[in-house]
């Protein structure tokens, strides 16, 4: 009960939870908000540097004086960028192979560009790359380097425009972003690799992993959580320079973590006050009263007489009223039983009555029909009231069946025709007391309704094959029943060796066509012997009803 009663009142507690959790992440929320707001202010300056040189160098790519690289032109025109941006350390125009077509400052005759990882990444982007060299061979010292791929008319590449920034002038402008704001501030590069920092990294915690870095870059900032605190991430070039900015913890680990536990365990010790407090009264109102009344229905179901048990005392009205009901209405259900229990005896007395009359009047009709057979003036007539007789003799037994076994719905089908046999056999006499009868009978049984027109359609095959064995002399007369588990009965009456004229037969066949009609089978026949025959009643589709 408490289970379930806590189950009912889940959803409540977990929206109570759901607001709680709501609030720290909302807090949360605005506080990393802010944090990043100040990160971006912090490093905007950097951004702005390295957009812009972007910008320059996308240029720089799309001139004509560079694309050839014209000789002094060239380095008159590169000239005139580092006088206009004073932060570049050098600039140099190279082809595929890294070869130094023009430069400044001035590079040696067929000089070459240090090869490096960063050519290679710009190569395989084929786009604005950044990335650290740990020494520039123009610039004499490490810089941040940017390559943009130079294109010709048909959009080929044949080289790159390069330009640097000094890690010494980053390290300046990281120094007037933590003055400024106090914060420490760190560039790394695409390996992870801090070019330049700033101020003092909180409590010595490594800077987050390259994976947490690219895991949690999008568009903008990303506040990633550390050991310690919060670190946020920048990209200052996407995939390739990132800026890392930190500030000391302004709310303990500890303070943040008892904020969030009150917020969840406040509403889930409301909920589980509630729920104790509503199993403590169903228990007392409800459940147990409950319980006193199922016991005493139980007693009233066995037909025993049950006072009012002295718990239902303090129970409430609703429950004692159900409880007097109960038992009005079991008294009157035991009267009503004994009615219907005398009712139905009466009834199956009289069914079985009326199956003991009629088999007895079909009995009469049998003998009459014997006799007139015997008193009969010619053969034919003769043969003609016998079948007459053996037909009404058949259908008494099915009903003798029907009143031996006390039962209306089904007969025992193998049983039934066993007796059909050997009656056929024993009203023929002399005639076919050298006819040895075989019986393979299965297990099998059939409704009310379906017994007559099986024990005529079986009787009538019988029939046919004993008056044509009769004629004949000694034979093997077989009979072979089988019903499948889903109803269906499948028989056959085989007697080999014998012929006669189909005419002889002809009303047992015609017999047997309307009765396997009537049951929906399917005769085969073997047109030599028209006495053999071999039927398949599908099952009774009302079988279930």
């Amino acid at each position: 009960m408490a289970v379930l009663l806590g189950l009912a009142m889940l959803p409540a507690g977990a929206i109570a939870m759901q607001v709680g959790l709501n609030a720290v992440s909302a807090r949360q929320a605005a506080y990393e908000e802010q944090l990043s707001t100040r990160a971006e202010r912090t490093v905007g300056v950097m951004q702005s540097r390295i957009g812009e040189l972007r910008e320059v160098l996308r240029v720089l790519a799309a001139s004509p004086v560079v694309q050839p690289a014209r000789g002094s032109e060239c380095r008159s025109f590169l000239t005139e960028v580092m006088t206009e941006y004073q932060y570049i350390a050098a600039i140099a125009v190279t082809n595929e192979d890294g070869e130094i077509r023009c430069s400044m400052p001035r590079s040696e005759a067929n000089a070459r560009s240090t090869p490096s990882a960063l050519r290679d990444r710009a190569k395989q982007r084929d786009d604005f790359t950044v990335g650290y060299v740990a020494y520039g061979r123009l610039a004499r010292q490490p810089i941040v380097g940017a390559l943009f791929p130079i294109r010709n008319e048909r959009q080929e590449r044949i080289g790159f425009v390069g330009a640097s920034i000094g890690v010494r002038q980053m390290q300046q402008l990281l120094d007037v972003g933590h003055m400024e704001d106090g914060a420490y501030i760190a560039i790394v590069d695409y390996d992870g690799r801090v070019i330049a920092e700033s101020g003092g990294r909180r409590g010595d915690a490594p800077l987050p992993s390259r994976a947490a870095i690219r895991a949690s870059l999008g568009d903008g900032a990303r506040v990633v959580p550390v050991d310690g605190g919060y670190d946020v991430v920048l990209p200052l070039q996407e995939h390739d320079l990132y800026a890392v900015v930190a500030w000391p913890q302004e709310q303990s680990r500890l303070r943040r973590w008892i904020a969030i536990a009150f917020s969840i365990a406040a509403p889930l010790l409301i909920w589980l006050l509630a729920v104790a407090a509503g199993w403590f009264a169903i228990e007392m109102y409800v459940a147990r009263p409950l319980s006193t009344l199922e016991a005493a229905a139980r007693s009233m179901a066995r037909g025993e007489e049950v006072v009012e048990p002295p718990t239902l005392a303090a129970a409430p009205t609703e429950i004692r009223s159900l409880r007097r009901t109960l038992a009005a209405m079991a008294k009157t259900l035991r009267g009503r039983e004994q009615r219907l229990v005398e009712a139905l005896g009466e009834e199956r007395a009289l069914l079985r009555e009326i199956h003991h009359r009629v088999k007895n009047n079909l009995q009469m009709v049998a003998s009459l029909l014997n006799i007139q057979a015997r008193s009969a003036r010619d053969e034919s007539e003769a043969w003609g009231l016998a079948r007459a007789h053996d037909r009404v003799q058949l259908l008494a037994l099915v009903h003798q069946r029907i009143y031996a076994s006390g039962e209306v719905r089904e007969l025992r089908l193998d049983d039934l025709a066993a007796e059909i046999a050997r009656q056929l056999l024993l009203a023929r006499g002399a005639s076919t007391k050298d006819i040895r009868l075989e019986l393979a009978l299965d297990p099998g049984r059939c409704n009310a309704d379906r017994a007559v027109p099986m024990a005529f359609l079986i009787g009538e095959a019988l029939s046919m094959a004993l008056d044509v064995l009769g004629d004949q002399g000694a034979g093997d007369l077989k009979l072979y029943l089988h019903q499948d588990e889903a109803g269906a009965v499948r028989f056959a009456v085989d007697a080999r060796g014998f012929a006669i004229d189909r005419d002889s037969t002809s009303i047992s066949a015609r017999l047997i066509d309307a009765f396997a009609r009537q049951l929906g089978a399917n005769l085969g026949r073997d047109f030599s012997r028209p006495f053999t025959l071999w039927v398949s009643v599908p099952p009774d589709p009302h079988a279930h009803d």
